[in-house]
């Protein structure tokens, strides 16, 4: 394998307003995942509860933890990380920035499950 692989070019998800603030939104189906813009930031992440397979975005949020709507695992979005009772794998996630008021992801998470 070359050591020069070509990176891909970051995906656009489309204008900040169309990101109501603290309200996951689902951007792709394939593969899932989701978008939560607090303000200025941006948190994306794998839209599938690795436990039960739900809808994360269709969970319930509060601040910074989303609880799946299946079976109540609790993820923290800006990091992936399982944080209830309910102990799960981490979520893949992805970098996002706002730049001239559209968001951007890179196209590979940046965390990958074990």
């Amino acid at each position: 394998m070359s050591p020069f692989r070509r990176q891909r070019p970051p995906v656009c998800l489309g204008p900040v307003e169309n990101f109501p603030d603290s309200i996951p939104k689902r951007v792709s189906t394939s593969p899932p995942i989701a978008a939560l813009r607090h303000g200025d930031t941006i948190h994306v992440f794998e839209d599938r509860c690795p436990h039960a397979g739900a809808i994360l975005s269709r969970g319930t949020l509060t601040g910074e933890h989303l609880t799946c709507p299946a079976h109540k695992a609790t993820f923290d979005v800006a990091t992936g990380r399982s944080v209830g009772t309910l102990n799960c794998r981490k979520l893949r996630t992805y970098k996002a920035w706002l730049q001239n008021g559209l968001i951007y992801i890179t196209p590979t998470p940046t965390h990958k499950p074990h």
